[in-house]
C-alpha cells in the first residue's frame, strides 16, 4: 500500500523504517490488560517540491496486549491483522478475555470483526466465520461499539441495519439487545466536573477558586487547558463530578500551548485547593502521531494506570510517583 506523507506522515523525511507509532489502544474494564494497535512505516522514496512533501512506502499494523499488573507484553510476535483479511483495523472493544477488532478491506469496505483470545493468544473467530454464522445480519459489519454499564465486558456493536447486537466471543453469534449503552469511540472519559462549591476561572491559564461570593481561596497553581478526571465507567452522564482521590481530584493539563505531547498530572486538595503533587507524564510522540493523543486512565485502589501514545504507566496516587514505565513500541 502506498501512502502520501502529506496526508498521514507529515513527520517522515527520510527513507527507511520510521519509528513505530501507537495508533489506538484500550484497557479491559478492570485494567488488567491493555490492548493496542501500532503502525510501522517503511518509506521507499521521499520527495519535497516547494512546500509539499510526498513519501511512498508501506504501512503495517500490529496488535499487542500488555498485562498491566506485570508490564509484560504477551505476544512474542505481534499479530498482523492483515493476515486475517483486515487491512484497516480498529479496536472495537477489550474484555478480560478477548479483544474485538473491527475491520475494513483495502477498498475501505467494512468487514465483519474478528476475535482475539487473550488466554490462547490466537484469533479464535475470523471475520469470515462471524459473517457466516450471522447471515441474517448481512455479516454483522459492525464499526460502532458500545459498553453496557450492567455488563462491562459484553461486546455490543451496531450493525449495518442500525440495531445493536451483543456478540458472543465464543460462538460468534450475535443477538439483538436494547438498553442504556455508552459509545466507546467518541466519549471522553477524562472530563469530569469540578465539585459544585468550586469553579474554574482565569484568562489563558486557568485556576480553581471557591464559587461562593466573598470567598478568596484559589488554587496554588494554575493550569493550561485543564481536564478534571472522571475515572471508571459507572457514571450516569458525562457531567459527573471528578473522581475523589483521598480528598482531592486529578487535573490533567498541558505544559506548552502548541503540543499535546507534554502533559502534567496533578492532585489538588478539594478543601484547601493546594496542589499535593504534580508529575510530568512521559510521552515520546506528540499530536502528529495519527491523532492518538488521548490519555486513558484506570484506577486500581491507590494505583493509577495511564496509557498514552507511547507509554503505559503505573502511578502511586498518594505520591504521584511513577512506579512502572513500559515502552509500548520498540
Amino acid at each position: 500500500m502506498f501512502i502520501a506523507c502529506a496526508a498521514l506522515l507529515a513527520a517522515c523525511s527520510h527513507i527507511g523504517r520510521q519509528v513505530p507509532t501507537v495508533f489506538q489502544g484500550k484497557f479491559s474494564p478492570s485494567g488488567k490488560y491493555y490492548a493496542y494497535i501500532y503502525q510501522s512505516v517503511f518509506i521507499f522514496s521521499y520527495q519535497r517540491t516547494g512546500g509539499r512533501s510526498v513519501s511512498n512506502g508501506s504501512l503495517t499494523y500490529y496488535l499487542q496486549v500488555v498485562d498491566s499488573s506485570t508490564g509484560q507484553k504477551l505476544l512474542a510476535k505481534p499479530l498482523k491483522p492483515r493476515e486475517f483479511d483486515c487491512t484497516y483495523p480498529q479496536l472495537g472493544a477489550v474484555s478480560e478475555a478477548h479483544v474485538l477488532i473491527a475491520c475494513s478491506n483495502s477498498k475501505g469496505q467494512a468487514q465483519a470483526p474478528f476475535v482475539f483470545s487473550i488466554a490462547t493468544q490466537q484469533v479464535t473467530l475470523t471475520g469470515k466465520a462471524i459473517a457466516e454464522r450471522n447471515p441474517a445480519l448481512g455479516g454483522v459489519h459492525g464499526t460502532d461499539f458500545y459498553r453496557s454499564r450492567e455488563q462491562l465486558s459484553a461486546f455490543i456493536m451496531e450493525a449495518s441495519d442500525g440495531r445493536k447486537y451483543q456478540l458472543n466471543p465464543d460462538s460468534g453469534t450475535a443477538q439483538p439487545v436494547t438498553g442504556d449503552f455508552e459509545r466507546l469511540d467518541i466519549d471522553d472519559p477524562l472530563r469530569g466536573e469540578l465539585p459544585k462549591s468550586l469553579r474554574e476561572a482565569g484568562d489563558g491559564r486557568r485556576y480553581i477558586e471557591v464559587a461562593a461570593r466573598g470567598q478568596s481561596r484559589r488554587s496554588t497553581e494554575d493550569f493550561l487547558r485543564p481536564k478534571y478526571l472522571m475515572l471508571g465507567h459507572d457514571t450516569e452522564d458525562h457531567f459527573s463530578p471528578a473522581t475523589q482521590v483521598d480528598g482531592g481530584f486529578l487535573v490533567l493539563s498541558n505544559t506548552v500551548k502548541d503540543s499535546g505531547q507534554h502533559k502534567l498530572l496533578s492532585l489538588v486538595d478539594a478543601a484547601t485547593l493546594a496542589t499535593r503533587w504534580s508529575t510530568p507524564l512521559p510521552q515520546q510522540r506528540g499530536d502528529w502521531a495519527n491523532g492518538f493523543d488521548n490519555e486513558q486512565f484506570v484506577q486500581q485502589g491507590n494505583q493509577l494506570l495511564v496509557a498514552n501514545s507511547s507509554q503505559l504507566l503505573r502511578m502511586d496516587l498518594l505520591t504521584g510517583q511513577i512506579t512502572r514505565n513500559v515502552d509500548l513500541v520498540d
